[in-house]
């Protein structure tokens, strides 16, 4: 028996040694610094049951907004610019109030001042540039709301901006890199957002992601503008289908 015993005590001590190997015995704390300096800042991943609320209204209100700053840029209309940054200003202020602290709030806030700065500026590339980023980060805050679709129409809308940003700036070559990427990104998301009731306008707007960008391909800017107007539309319609949902 009593060496039964001591066996016993002998595989309890080799299976605790065996899960504190394996880092099972609890987590390592986070380190606080590497071999360039401190690591990055991360928050954690929210429970289970918060990735699964729809996303805020006013995600979707501030990709709207978005849509006015960028068409202000893209004109060099600084007016318009400027008074569609107000509203994304307020917009942004609502925004944060409704999602609290979630990752890509930080990174927003510093891109919005960066926007800010460049707009007031009247800094064409710098103002285009920061509001991809602080979109793209509005982008990264929907991503916490799995049963919402506005981290993917953020990122097709970033894609459409960015597209239509070289084309009016007659910088062919870009232009078309660039409409390839949304093309890649729009193959990507199109599933995710193909459900009852808004089935056409994804089909439709699949149709003018192609035809889009063969008008960039063949450096037609009427035919792109004209592509360009299709896919605002759809864009809009899947947008406000998706809001609140």
């Amino acid at each position: 028996m009593r060496v039964l015993s001591l066996i016993n005590i002998a595989v309890f001590t080799l299976i605790f040694l065996l899960l504190a190997g394996c880092g099972l015995a609890g987590p390592a704390p986070k380190p606080e610094i590497g071999p360039a300096g401190k690591p990055v800042e991360s928050k954690p991943n929210p429970p289970v049951w918060e990735r699964f609320i729809s996303a805020p209204a006013e995600l979707y209100d501030l990709e709207a907004t978005a849509g006015v700053v960028f068409e202000g840029i893209n004109k060099e209309d600084w007016a318009q610019a400027q008074a569609g940054l107000a509203n994304l200003q307020t917009k942004w202020q609502q925004g944060k109030a409704a999602v609290g602290d979630k990752k890509g709030v930080k990174e927003a806030d510093e891109a919005m001042g960066k926007l800010i700065a460049a707009i007031n500026s009247e800094k064409l590339t710098e103002s285009h540039e920061n509001l991809l980023a602080f979109m793209g980060s509005i982008s990264d805050i929907g991503k916490s709301y799995k049963l919402s679709p506005v981290a993917d129409i953020i990122a097709v809308s970033n894609g459409i901006r960015n597209v239509s940003f070289y084309v009016e700036n007659k910088d062919w070559e870009k232009a078309v890199i660039k409409a390839k990427e949304l093309q890649g990104t729009w193959e990507k998301v199109k599933p995710g957002m193909e459900q009852v009731g808004i089935l056409g306008e994804i089909t439709k707007t699949h149709s003018t992601v192609n035809q889009l960008k063969d008008s960039v391909n063949a450096e037609n800017k009427g035919a792109f503008k004209e592509q360009l107007a299709n896919i605002n539309e759809s864009m809009g319609y899947i947008r406000e289908f998706f809001r609140g949902k």
